[in-house]
């Protein structure tokens, strides 16, 4: 579609805006009749763009008022959400809202319909201040811009779109009635199940005894948790969300939290009334995150916070006050709903990322001092530091020379590395990891703990300047992972990911071709670690008696040897004692990241 150039009263309009936010940027771009296809007037993309329609803008009433229709997208850039990784981050925060509120999917639509409200609240409240600021008493453009905007949605009878702009009316101290109408819309009759359908689902209902009575309790406690998740108050929660502008006005992330837990239960139990809400969003990048992008956002230590309570007598929401239950559903989102948020990102690329991040708080520091060595990296060009990153990895010296006023996500910056060639060590620590992978043991695409222990342990002997290597099994013939050693991180963790769901049968053939021709270990300090759940007898030749002494021949060139096993029976004990390795019970696969957190730290020294 044709563009036009910034010029005359355009022009003055950026330059304004610009001026109004103290920040400057590229000429954002004219595109007459490009928002109807987008479904709204301007947006803005990453790397930063933004993209104007002027004649969507003056049929809309705001043909007077582009300065303000400006600082709003750069509002989008310079606060909220500021940066992609901060808004995959906001969404982030309101899909563990919606599964809390009882969602049963995770739309993109309702997503990016939250951010955007969510945004465009922090953004215009911001717009409306630096105007008063600047000129004086009487209304800010922003505020007659929003005016003309919002006329036409003024009664489409939605209680989000009434909530929305009441707080508008409470931040701008605007009467009652100006934006929407006094009262909020009647709440939404909720269909009530027919007879029928209660026998249906209680085929068993005449039937006295305990079991019946005890699904009947579950049900209604259910019932009771999701009817209280998903309570609207229009009036209260408005004076809640006024509140919560202002108190994260700088911390959008943290208060997308927040903002979803009063908004999330309109979107799941009053879902008729959104078609009739305005659509479009002036959010236009949709692209799917990378791993990195994955790693760093589920990094985040605020995406794992409690999930605040709605209210509580004087106090809301911003106060940060939890729930005393530890927060029930929605507290992180488990894997499924990552995979279903992330769905058109690289899966294996989001199943490393989700066990990284759970397994980042088992993994420890090292505390013994390494052999002073080059490193293995070289530097590579600076990047934006985001909150939520890693402290240590802030470069002072590069975020002082980005502005004289550090803000972090904005001037903050931290360095990048790019691989060398590896160094020659005279010591260095391998870990061979075999995870089993049989029909007994977790999906690692539904939560497996021993996916996120073989992860806390293989991630820990990497950050020991280790190399890992994975292999996982099943049956015969079903052996997957990677041949070399590796210090790729996602590599590891898709490689400990896969799973089969066959039999169980230690696959002797690659330990035995993976030790050929190997010494004992001296300089080098060699694991290997087996973690299973029953079956590890086929490691010690039972199936396979041409190659029962194989694991012990194995160990031999190790340094340690360690088979961690749920294993009641305990009948592998004999064999594995008798060719050297060492055992680690856990009573159940739950207790496998404790112990793999625990022997870290013994093959780190």
């Amino acid at each position: 579609m044709k563009t036009m150039p910034l010029a005359g009263d355009d022009r003055r309009a950026w330059e304004s805006a610009q001026q109004l936010w103290g920040v400057r940027m590229h000429d954002a771009t004219l595109r007459p009749g490009a928002g109807r296809e987008h479904g709204a007037p301007a947006w803005f993309t990453f790397p930063p763009q933004i993209v104007v329609d002027p004649r969507m803008v003056a049929d809309l009433g705001g043909a007077d008022e582009l300065e303000s229709v400006f600082a709003h997208e750069l509002g989008h850039h310079a606060l909220a959400p500021g940066t992609r990784l901060d808004a995959l981050k906001i969404r982030h925060q309101l899909a563990r809202t919606l599964v809390a509120a009882g969602a049963t999917s995770l739309r993109d639509d309702d997503l990016a319909m939250l951010a955007n409200l969510w945004t465009d609240l922090l953004v215009n409240a911001r717009v409306a201040l630096l105007q008063r600021r600047r000129d004086g008493p009487g209304e800010p453009g922003i505020t007659r811009l929003s005016r003309s905007l919002f006329r036409a949605s003024r009664d489409t009878g939605g209680r989000l779109w009434w909530v929305y702009l009441r707080t508008y009316e409470l931040l701008w101290n605007l009467p009652p009635g100006t934006l929407c109408a006094v009262q909020p819309p009647p709440a939404p009759r909720l269909p009530q199940p027919r007879r029928a359908d209660v026998e249906a689902s209680e085929p068993y209902r005449r039937r006295a005894d305990d079991r019946v009575r005890a699904a009947r309790v579950e049900a209604e406690r259910v019932a009771r948790e999701l009817a209280e998740a998903t309570i609207t108050r229009p009036v209260l929660d408005a004076d809640l969300l006024a509140e919560l502008v202002r108190t994260f006005a700088g911390d959008a992330v943290s208060g997308a939290l927040r903002f979803g837990v009063l908004m999330a239960p309109y979107v799941v139990a009053d879902r008729a009334t959104l078609e009739r809400m305005p659509s479009g969003v002036c959010a236009a990048d949709d692209s799917p995150p990378g791993g990195s992008e994955l790693g760093r956002v589920l990094a985040d230590r605020r995406l794992h916070e409690p999930l605040p309570a709605r209210e509580m007598p004087g106090r809301g929401p911003a106060s940060g006050v939890t729930r005393s239950d530890g927060g029930g559903a929605g507290q992180a989102l488990g894997i499924a709903e990552t995979l279903e948020l992330y769905d058109a990102a690289d899966q294996d690329a989001v199943l490393a990322a989700w066990y990284r991040s759970e397994a980042a708080r088992w993994v420890r520091p090292l505390t013994r001092r390494a052999p002073s060595t080059p490193s293995e990296e070289l530097p590579g060009p600076v990047e934006t530091w985001e909150t939520g990153d890693d402290l240590a990895d802030l470069d002072w010296p590069a975020t002082l020379r980005a502005g004289g006023v550090v803000v972090p996500g904005i001037t903050t910056r931290r360095r990048s590395f790019l691989a060398d060639e590896p160094l020659p060590r005279e010591t260095s620590i391998t870990l061979d990891l075999y995870i089993d992978s049989s029909g007994s043991m977790p999906d690692p695409q539904t939560g497996s703990p021993a996916v996120l222990a073989g992860t806390i342990l293989a991630l820990s002997i990497l950050r020991g300047g280790g190399r890992v290597r994975v292999a996982s099994f099943s049956g015969p013939g079903q052996v997957g992972g990677s041949e070399d050693f590796s210090r790729d991180p996602v590599r590891v963790v898709r490689d400990l990911a896969l799973f089969f769901g066959g039999g169980t049968t230690f696959p002797l053939d690659l330990l035995e071709r993976r030790s050929l021709g190997r010494q004992p270990a001296t300089r080098e300090r060699r694991h290997l670690v087996v973690l299973s759940d029953d079956g590890l007898v086929s490691m010690f030749g039972e199936g396979d008696p041409d190659r029962a002494g194989v694991a012990a021949q194995v160990r031999a060139t190790l340094s340690t040897g360690t088979l961690v096993v749920l294993d009641s029976s305990r009948q592998v004990e004999p064999l594995a004692r008798a060719a050297g390795y060492d055992l680690l019970y856990i009573e159940s696969m739950d207790d496998a990241p404790r112990a793999c957190a625990e022997l870290a730290e013994v093959l780190n020294g």
